[in-house]
C-alpha cells in the first residue's frame, strides 16, 4: 500500500483550509476549488437546517455552526434488536454545548459560478483546528480509510500506510490531514461498522 499513490492531497488544500477555519473575512472562491477544499475541513462544523434557495432562486445558502457549539441535544444510547440479536451501541460520553460560538453560511450560485462563505457574526474560534479534528475527522481521511478497509487490509495496515511505514513524515502527514489522534482501534470500529459517522476520539458524541 502507498499513501502517496492512494492518497493525493490538493496543492492548496492546507492553504484553504485554514482560511475556511478562520474566516478573518469572507472569502469567495470558484466552486471547484471550494467543493475540492471543503472534505479538508467538513468535520470542523454540522449543519444548522437544511439548505435554503435564496435571492429569487438564484443562491443556495447552507448554514453551518461549530461542532464544539453544539447547539443540538446528543442521542441517547439504546439497544436495538434485529433479527433475534441484541446489539449494543458503544458507550460514548456527550460532549459538553456552548464550547465555541462560531457559525457560517456558505452561499453558491445556482450559474456555478461562486461560492462566499463567511462568518455569521463576530465570534472566532475558542480552539484550534486539532480540537475539532480530535471530535471527528474530516471526510478526506474517513474516505481514505473506508476505500482501503473495503479492499480488506487490515486496520493495522491501513495505519501503517497512512503512517508511510511510521516515518516522521508520514506522522506529520497525518497530522496535517486531521488524524494526529487517530488510532487503530478507530479504524478497526469502522471496519466492523461503528464509528463510520465519526470516527472521533474517545467516543464523544
Amino acid at each position: 500500500m502507498s499513501t502517496e499513490a492512494m492518497m493525493p492531497i490538493s496543492a492548496d488544500a492546507f492553504h484553504y483550509r485554514t482560511i475556511l477555519f478562520e474566516l478573518s473575512k469572507p472569502v469567495t472562491i470558484p466552486p471547484q476549488i471550494f467543493d475540492e477544499i471543503w472534505p479538508y475541513v467538513d468535520s470542523v462544523y454540522s449543519k444548522l437546517q437544511q439548505e435554503l434557495l435564496q435571492a429569487y432562486g438564484t443562491v443556495r445558502v447552507q448554514k453551518y455552526e461549530c461542532r464544539l457549539r453544539k447547539s443540538r441535544k446528543s442521542s441517547v444510547a439504546q439497544v436495538a434488536d434485529t433479527d433475534g440479536k441484541v446489539i449494543k451501541r458503544r458507550q460514548s460520553s456527550i460532549r459538553n454545548a456552548n464550547l465555541c460560538n462560531v457559525r457560517i453560511k456558505v452561499s453558491r450560485l445556482v450559474d456555478g459560478t461562486a461560492v462566499t462563505v463567511e462568518r455569521l457574526d463576530e465570534h472566532t474560534h475558542t480552539h484550534d483546528i486539532e480540537e475539532s479534528f480530535r471530535i471527528k475527522k474530516p471526510s478526506i481521511l474517513v474516505g481514505y480509510i473506508k476505500s482501503e478497509a473495503a479492499k480488506n487490509y487490515s486496520a493495522s495496515q491501513i495505519y501503517h500506510a497512512i503512517r508511510s511505514a511510521g516515518t516522521r513524515e508520514g506522522a506529520e502527514r497525518l497530522k496535517e490531514l486531521g488524524g494526529s489522534s487517530l488510532k487503530t482501534k478507530d479504524i478497526m470500529n469502522l471496519k466492523r461498522g461503528l464509528g463510520s459517522a465519526d470516527l472521533g476520539h474517545g467516543n464523544c458524541k
